[in-house]
C-alpha cells in the first residue's frame, strides 16, 4: 500500500479524515466544530454494516478507475476473494488494506456530493458522514437522492438511526458530543472509558499484565479522551476507581 497510497490519497476530497497522513479523528473533529459555527443545521449520516457490505465488482471498478496496472489489479482481485460475508461481498475490518479499500470504496460517494449536490460543508471519517446547513428542507432533500445514490451505484444502505437536527442540540459524532463552543466525550464513551479501565487495572492487579503492558493499553485510551474536555470526568474515574494512582 506504500505505492498505491499516494494515488488513492490525491483522489480523495481534502474532508477525507480515515487512514490519511495528517488528518484523523481530531482534525475531523475540528473541520466539524468549524462548520457548527457557520450552520444551524446539520445532517449526521452512516452506513449499514459497511465493511460487510462492500461489493468486489465495484470495488476492483473503482481501483481499475485509478490503477492501470492489470497485475496490480489481478492482485487486488486476489487480495478481495480472500475474504467475503456473502459471495462477492465484505472486506476483513482491522486489516489495513481494506481499510484503504474500504475508504476508497465512498471516493466517489463524497465527489458525487461536493459536484452535484454542491454541500460545501461536508466531511466524512470513513462511513460517518456529516453535512451542515442553513436549511434543514437542502437537507431532506439531499437524503433522497443520497440514500438512492448509495443504493444503485455502490449497493449500500443508510442505517436507520439518521439525525437531522440543530446544531445547537449537539451533534454526536466519533465518540464525541460536539456543541458550540466545545467538544465534550459522548455518554457511550465514558461508560466504555470507565469499563476498560477498570478491566485492566484488574487485569494488572491479577498479575496477569506487568506495568509495561498496563502502560500499553492505558495510554491510548487516555488520549482518546484528551480531545475532549474531559479532565474532571478523567480525574473522577481514576480517584473512584484507581487503586494504581
Amino acid at each position: 500500500m506504500n505505492i498505491c497510497e499516494p494515488c488513492l490519497d490525491r483522489y480523495a476530497i481534502y474532508d477525507s479524515y480515515a487512514c490519511r497522513k495528517d488528518k484523523g479523528i481530531r482534525k475531523a473533529l475540528a473541520r466539524a466544530h468549524g462548520f457548527m459555527k457557520k450552520n444551524t443545521w446539520f445532517l449526521k449520516l452512516d452506513i449499514a454494516k459497511y465493511f460487510d457490505s462492500i461489493d468486489h465488482s465495484v470495488m476492483l471498478e473503482l481501483l481499475a478507475m485509478r490503477f492501470k496496472d492489470k497485475r496490480l489489479l489481478d492482485l487486488f482481485e486476489k487480495l478481495l476473494s480472500t475474504y467475503s460475508t456473502e459471495p462477492d461481498r465484505g472486506v476483513p475490518i482491522g486489516n489495513l488494506i481494506s481499510q484503504h479499500f474500504a475508504n476508497h470504496y465512498l471516493s466517489v460517494f463524497d465527489h458525487w456530493i461536493k459536484e452535484e449536490l454542491r454541500i460545501k460543508c461536508y466531511l466524512r471519517y470513513m462511513d460517518d458522514f456529516l453535512m451542515f446547513s442553513n436549511d434543514p428542507c437542502f437537507l431532506k432533500s439531499a437524503l433522497k437522492e443520497i440514500t438512492s445514490f448509495l443504493d444503485n451505484r455502490l449497493e449500500l444502505k443508510l442505517k436507520n438511526d439518521i439525525q437531522l437536527n440543530r446544531c445547537s442540540h449537539g451533534v454526536r459524532f466519533l465518540g464525541y458530543r460536539l456543541v458550540p463552543g466545545k467538544i465534550l466525550l459522548s455518554l457511550r464513551s465514558k461508560k466504555r472509558f470507565t469499563r476498560k479501565f477498570r478491566r485492566y487495572e484488574e487485569n494488572y492487579l491479577a498479575g496477569i499484565w506487568d506495568e509495561d503492558n498496563l502502560a500499553r493499553h492505558i495510554e491510548p485510551l487516555v488520549d482518546f479522551t484528551r480531545a475532549a474536555r474531559a479532565d474532571n470526568f478523567r480525574r473522577h474515574v481514576f480517584s473512584r476507581y484507581g487503586a494504581l494512582s
